[in-house]
């Protein structure tokens, strides 16, 4: 079984710096990539048991989850948990169904079991709800949703500009009525979609109409209800801002006898599970969960081994597959942009 010592001789650093790595200390660059490779490699598994006894710490984290249900949740906590892993902390799965007091009993709970730092990933509670968060004992990260309290990291994508660059394609591809369904205006995620979707108009000098803006829950049957409000309201291409507001038009869409990317411009954040089966291909904004679960995991290790101030909100770049189901009925020539 490969030690420690081993692990220091193949990254070619020294002992110390992969024990001080190891136990979430900052080390550079170089060395952290190096030390990854090699724990890599050699397939090194820290001795928890004996680190505990050392550190006085569990070397557990808690992950609060909205749904497993959700499927961007279900790709991400597979992710962060294999990253907590290689860093040597197990992972406790913790459910509190899109409830705020649910939460603060969890939170409240984990705390207790002495977890050394917690993930929460925050879904649709408005921020007012979860301020408690401020106050939690431990470090904490939040994923995917941003709360403006000092004390608490956040992980998030670049909402705004990535839904600004496709509805801006949309609008390039001739269509002047986009609707948007959007998100609940309370939560950090539900106000950036909605901004970008204005800004794709602004930039261009085009009106925008903010009845073409269907504010909601983020459920199917919400979303469908808004997409036969934008579709009475004239509009000829719809932006979904996540994947269950993606199915709810696809499903109005449908009930109507419309094609998505034929007769009705369609694109969408998140991308869906089946999406290769539609023809035009949905257009998408797809989130690097992977690069997610790493800077989650990281920074909270970091946290939980130096105690440093947290640096706020870190926003993650977005990738976007532009496809011709931007057009709908226009019949225009897009290129692709990977």
């Amino acid at each position: 079984m490969p030690t420690i010592k081993d692990v220091a001789l193949r990254s070619g650093v020294s002992v110390g710096t992969v024990s001080r790595y190891l136990n979430g200390a900052s080390v550079k660059a170089g060395n952290r990539e190096a030390i990854e490779e090699a724990v890599r490699e050699l397939g090194y598994v820290p001795n928890i048991m004996g680190r505990s006894l050392t550190t006085k710490r569990t070397y557990s984290v808690g992950v609060l989850i909205s749904s497993a249900a959700n499927p961007f949740v279900g790709a991400l906590v597979g992710l962060i948990e294999r990253e907590f892993e290689r860093l040597g902390y197990a992972s406790l799965f913790v459910e509190y169904q899109d409830d705020a007091e649910q939460l603060r009993s969890k939170v409240a709970h984990l705390e207790s079991r002495q977890a050394d730092g917690l993930v929460v990933l925050l879904s649709d509670l408005a921020p007012a709800s979860v301020s408690f968060l401020g106050d939690v004992s431990v470090p904490l990260v939040l994923a995917d949703n941003s709360l403006d309290v000092a004390s608490v990291d956040s992980v998030v994508v670049d909402n705004r500009s990535s839904t600004e660059f496709v509805v801006g394609r949309m609008l390039d591809a001739g269509h002047r009525r986009v609707g948007v369904l959007a998100l609940p205006q309370d939560t950090y995620v539900g106000r950036e979609r909605l901004e970008g979707w204005r800004a794709a108009f602004a930039a261009r000098g085009i009106p925008c109409d903010e009845t073409l803006a269907h504010v909601g829950r983020p459920t199917k049957a919400d979303a469908a209800q808004g997409t036969a409000e934008l579709l009475d309201a004239g509009a000829t291409a719809i932006f979904a801002c996540n994947y269950y507001t993606e199915l709810g038009a696809l499903h109005a869409l449908a009930r109507r006898g419309l094609r998505p990317g034929v007769d009705v411009g369609f694109a969408g954040f998140d991308a869906l599970e089946f999406g290769d089966v539609l023809y035009p291909e949905v257009t998408t904004v797809v989130q690097p969960i992977a690069e997610m679960a790493r800077a989650i995991a990281s920074i909270l290790v970091g946290r939980m081994g130096q105690g440093l101030a947290p640096d706020g909100r870190h926003e993650l770049t977005c990738s976007v597959r532009i496809t011709e189901s931007i057009k709908g009925s226009l019949g225009r020539e897009v290129a692709p942009v990977s």
